[in-house]
């Protein structure tokens, strides 16, 4: 009787480390669901403010970045990495549509450009007289394939399709010319919300 039990308490041993592995990998996922839509409404906190003391959101007005602007420019390429780097993590998740190596691809781009401009900032390469799709060409890019993997994830019934209509309506409201990033940033916050409750694999 007693070589009977010692495979199986051999085997269950063996088998303790696969879900350890599993949950481990996981662990990133709602820190970065949380993390990211606060960074982005910091960001849009200190334009704001930055904007006001400017006067205004009046782009004609030229002048070297500050300190609240450079600060704002390094949250948002903290966010936009964020993003990039939830959206990797979840396209690895989708089973059955091919989203994980060119949402990947095109969210570490974004991700890139994004700090590549405010690079250029901060040396002076670049003014604030560049064009506008290449100041937030970057962000837009890891936003597009966020929503792409969200979208798969939607469809394969991982995500609520609610979640996915709150993230669309927080890309709106971000994209208007009128200041309200950082109720974009809450509105994205909430549609990540059911990323904060991954439940850990059996």
């Amino acid at each position: 009787m007693t070589t009977s039990t010692l495979p199986q308490a051999h085997a269950t041993t063996v088998a303790q480390p696969r879900p350890t592995t599993v949950r481990g990998t996981a662990d990133h996922l709602p820190v970065l669901a949380l993390v990211a839509p606060l960074l982005l409404f910091g960001h849009g906190i200190l334009d704001w403010v930055d904007g006001l003391g400017r006067g205004g959101f009046d782009d004609s007005v030229s002048a070297a970045p500050g300190p609240l602007a450079l600060a704002a420019g390094a949250l948002l390429v903290a966010s936009v990495a964020a993003f990039a780097w939830l959206t990797t993590s979840l396209g690895s998740r989708a089973e059955h549509l091919p989203v994980a190596v060119p949402t990947a691809l095109l969210a570490a781009f974004g991700a890139g450009a994004t700090g590549a401009v405010w690079l250029g900032r901060v040396t002076g390469l670049l003014g604030d007289t560049i064009p506008t799709a290449l100041s937030v060409g970057g962000g837009v890019l890891t936003g597009l394939a966020l929503a792409l993997v969200l979208g798969a994830l939607a469809v394969e019934g991982r995500m609520p399709v609610g979640s996915l209509a709150l993230a669309s309506v927080a890309a709106v409201v971000i994209a208007l010319p009128w200041g309200l990033g950082p109720l974009g940033a809450l509105l994205l916050l909430i549609a990540l919300g059911p990323l904060t409750r991954v439940a850990e694999p059996a």
